[in-house]
């Protein structure tokens, strides 16, 4: 009898111990995509910063420049990438010119990640003169849907130009 209860018991301590093990594994997981949506982020802010320190009057396009000093000209006048039905950028759609980066991220051990970074400018018409909406999204880059390699979209919206 007391064999049995030993069984039992080692089979209730392994179903304890596997499923410990899954929520570790999902824990892991989680922590990636944290990661990777803020490193998403930080990339659509910086994008919106450099857009937001020209006036909003300019319409000559800017020029960034990724780790790997390769050149990208981002267009500030009104149009751009296409928008989904939530005001995010559809990454389903064609890229469009000037409006769309592929970004080299480096990190401090020479690693690298390519990011999609697209936008959208639209034109706001009132009082106060040249006032734009910007929307900026990022998104891994040959990441595709799969969840197994953490590549949500971060998109980051600012109205542009006012009292400038």
């Amino acid at each position: 009898m007391t064999l049995i209860e030993l069984m039992i018991a080692m089979l209730v301590l392994a179903v304890g111990i596997l499923a410990a093990m899954g929520l570790v594994v999902r824990a892991i997981a989680g922590d990636a995509w944290s990661k990777q949506l803020s490193n998403s982020t930080v990339l659509s802010q910086t994008i919106v910063e450099r857009i937001m320190a020209v006036p909003a009057q300019t319409t000559a396009p800017l020029t960034i420049y990724d780790c790997t000093n390769n050149p990208s000209t981002v267009a500030v006048i009104a149009g751009g990438a296409s928008l989904n039905s939530n005001g995010e950028v559809d990454f389903t759609q064609s890229a469009v010119t000037n409006y769309q980066m592929n970004y080299t991220d480096c990190d401090t051990t020479g690693r690298q990640a390519t990011y999609d970074i697209r936008w959208n400018v639209q034109a706001i018409t009132n009082s106060l003169g040249n006032v734009k909406m910007l929307t900026v999204s990022t998104k891994l880059k040959n990441a595709g849907n799969s969840p197994i390699l953490f590549a949500p979209e971060a998109t980051v919206r600012t109205i542009v130009g006012q009292g400038t």
